[in-house]
């Protein structure tokens, strides 16, 4: 009962979040991810991801990233590397190919059912400037996420919500925050090895001009 109102208040907080918001549209998230163990505390992973936009009508965005991460401290602290490839599409049909390179630091920790995690996450979007001129390029942000997880007594089961924030810094004097993401969702542990994890999230521009406004249901299957 107490992870049923748990996820019930995430929910309520999700569609309030989106409810104010003037205009939103909806999308879709499916992704795969792997993960193997190099050393000890020491991973390798691959994801990929394609995302849907306009209702679940339109091919948006491709993505495949690799990268490492360590983890020390008790399992307290993580650092991490990731390269990916995207492929946009625009409104108009346009395919767009960009790479992206990204450094983690996340500070977590566990307490009885409960897990408390910050993660900090410089990224840059690198751009083909030979499609175009670009009046920035790399794009440089600084990700900002707080999550919070539940894992339910004797159940393989997992509810988790967060909240995340990007601060603008490729831009001299509007380093600003200029988009909010909330994230509710429910993991499903299948066996040791292979994970389902459904989800919402709600993705916000806030302080530009004509903000986007998108709710996303997304799954995503990992294995190790």
């Amino acid at each position: 009962m107490e992870a049923r109102r748990i996820l019930t208040l995430c929910l309520i907080l999700l569609c309030g979040a989106v409810l104010h918001a003037q205009t939103f549209e909806t999308g879709g998230l499916v992704g795969a991810e792997y993960e193997m163990k190099i050393l000890k505390g020491w991973h390798w992973s691959a994801e990929t991801q394609l995302r849907f936009d306009q209702h679940f009508t339109h091919y948006d965005r491709w993505k495949v990233s690799v990268g490492t991460d360590y983890t020390f401290l008790k399992k307290h602290v993580k650092i991490g590397a990731y390269y990916s490839l995207l492929n946009y599409q625009s409104d108009e049909g346009v395919f767009d190919w960009r790479h992206r390179v990204t450094g983690t630091l996340t500070v977590s920790h566990k307490f009885s059912n409960w897990r408390l995690a910050y993660r900090a996450a410089f990224q840059w979007t690198f751009r083909d400037e030979r499609r175009g001129s670009y009046r920035f390029n790399p794009k440089s942000y600084m990700r900002n996420r707080l999550t919070v997880t539940y894992s339910i007594p004797n159940k393989p089961v997992k509810i988790y919500a967060s909240e995340e924030f990007w601060w603008r810094l490729y831009h001299p004097g509007k380093n600003i925050i200029d988009n909010l993401r909330t994230t509710v969702g429910v993991q499903y542990s299948i066996n040791k090895r292979h994970t389902l994890d459904f989800y919402l999230r709600s993705n916000n521009e806030v302080q530009v001009s004509n903000p986007e406004h998108k709710l996303y249901l997304g799954i995503k299957y990992s294995f190790d």
